[in-house]
Order: C-alpha cells, then sequence, then structure tokens
C-alpha cells in the first residue's frame, strides 16, 4: 500500500515536472517565435524591394527594347504620346476655374456666372477635339487601357501644382457606369484614369462611392435642359455613408455639358460633402 501511495505521489508530481519544463521552454520558444517573425518580415521586405527593382528594371528595359507607335501620330517612339504632340495637347489655355471651359477675358464663363454648377471647381488636360479626342475614344472604344495610366500621369503633374495653392481633396471617385454599361464595355474608364491619378497623388480613391442607378442611355442628341431632366436621380452613393466636411474629387473621361458631373456633386453635397472638385481628361468646347 505504501509502495502503491509512493507510486501515485510520483504520477502525481509528474505533471508538475513537466508543467516546469514547459514553463523553461516557453521563453526560449517565444524568443525563437520573435526572431523567426522578424526574420520573415526582412525576408518579406527585402522580396518586395527586390520585387520593384526588376519591376523597375524590366519597365525601363521594355521603353529602350520595345519602341511604341504615338497614339496620336504615329511616330516611333518609346511613349505612349510623344513629346511633340503631348506639347500640343498641354499646351496652357485660359479656362473657366469653374466648368474648365476655354474661354477669354472672363474670370468666370457666363454660364458658370449665371448658374454656378453644383461642383466647385474643375481641371482637364485640354479640348475633346481631333486629334486628341482619339485619346479617349481609344481608351473607351477601343480597350488601349495604358492610355488612361498616360492621362493620369499628365493630369497628376498638373493637378499638383494647383493643389499647392488649395487643400487636395480627401476622397477621389469615379463617375460610375451603369451595370448594363459595365457588363457590355468590361471596366469604367473613369476608374481607369482615377487609380493610377490617385496612386499619383498619394490620395484615396473609392471606386464604388456613386452608384449609377439606371441606364440614362447615350445623350448626344440632347440640349443641356434635356439632360439635367435625363439624369435627374440617376446616382446615389452606394452605401449609407456621411462625407461632413469633406472634399471629394469626381474623375471622369469627358466632360461634355456638366450635366453628369453635376447630378453627381450634388448627391456628395446632399450627403456633406463641403467641396466637389471636376477632373476629366478632355473637355468639351
Amino acid at each position: 500500500m505504501q509502495g502503491h501511495g509512493q507510486t501515485g505521489q510520483q504520477e502525481n508530481q509528474e505533471p508538475a515536472r513537466g508543467q516546469i519544463q514547459d514553463q523553461a521552454r516557453a521563453p526560449d520558444e517565444c524568443g525563437r517565435r520573435a526572431r523567426w517573425a522578424a526574420a520573415g518580415r526582412q525576408v518579406y521586405a527585402r522580396a518586395a524591394l527586390a520585387a520593384g527593382a526588376a519591376g523597375k528594371a524590366l519597365a525601363g528595359a521594355a521603353e529602350l527594347l520595345l519602341p511604341s507607335a504615338c497614339a496620336l501620330c504615329g511616330a516611333v517612339q518609346r511613349q505612349v504620346v510623344c513629346a511633340p504632340c503631348a506639347a500640343d495637347l498641354l499646351r496652357p489655355v485660359r479656362r473657366c476655374p469653374a466648368c474648365a471651359l476655354a474661354q477669354g477675358r472672363h474670370f468666370h464663363c457666363p454660364a458658370c456666372a449665371a448658374s454656378p454648377p453644383a461642383y466647385d471647381q474643375a481641371h482637364t488636360l485640354g479640348d475633346y477635339a481631333s486629334p486628341q479626342d482619339q485619346l479617349v475614344l481609344a481608351l473607351k472604344f477601343g480597350h488601349a487601357l495604358p492610355l488612361a495610366g498616360w492621362l493620369a500621369a499628365r493630369l497628376a503633374a498638373g493637378l499638383q501644382g494647383a493643389w499647392a495653392r488649395q487643400p487636395a481633396p480627401d476622397l477621389l471617385a469615379p463617375i460610375p457606369l451603369s451595370p448594363q454599361r459595365l457588363a457590355a464595355r468590361g471596366f469604367n474608364q473613369a476608374w481607369e484614369i482615377a487609380r493610377p491619378l490617385a496612386r499619383h497623388l498619394g490620395l484615396r480613391a473609392d471606386p464604388v462611392l456613386l452608384q449609377r442607378q439606371r441606364d440614362t442611355g447615350s445623350q448626344r442628341a440632347l440640349d443641356l435642359a434635356a439632360r439635367q431632366v435625363n439624369l435627374r436621380g440617376a446616382f446615389r452613393l452606394a452605401r449609407a455613408a456621411r462625407l461632413d466636411g469633406m472634399h471629394v474629387a469626381l474623375v471622369d473621361d469627358v466632360m461634355t455639358s456638366g450635366a453628369t458631373l453635376h447630378e453627381a456633386a450634388g448627391v456628395l453635397k446632399a450627403h456633406g460633402a463641403a467641396r466637389v472638385s471636376v477632373i476629366v481628361a478632355l473637355r468639351t468646347p
């Protein structure tokens, strides 16, 4: 009986010794795990840096080894748009600060002076006219997606100077397509411009801030009043949100009459946005 009792005591003591051993191993185990985690972070960081460097090197090599035809004049060179065509598109033009319409002596164009739009200011690269209209047409209907990156980089270069004198937007958002149009085209050209633009400017972007509730169809044959009626109630926020005090920038490929952007800006301001800017690749003169 006594031996049995001693054996029982020993068995009862074994877990205690095991616990002590576990406790002794715990600091070392924690130390190993910490070292593994640190090493992993360093490895991943090195891999990311190496991948980034390799990507830049490949991009540079592609520019040297794979010539490109200018999207406007066809000249064989290294850029999506050649330097002479880019200079012609980006030449300084006096524009209405509200709607970006090219105009002469007036600070605001007569239309904006008489009836200001819901958005506060507009920025564009140039007029939607030949030959630069081919940039947007090739993007939208030819699926020439590299053009979106080129347009975004040129827009960013101009906006950095403009926003040095005033607060930059808190958020960029593309004008949405209707579900039917998005399914047919396969992409939203406004988002293809807004995404790299936000990256260039270091700003947040939300691809689904706005939702188009219905397909408004082509508006080419409609005048301004008819377009405004056609677009009434076309947009809403995709999810419940407040934009109190925010500066939101709407991005689109082309501004024609401004009716679409006016309607979208009104929705943003109805949900608290303090300021709405408009950024468009080209503006119909």
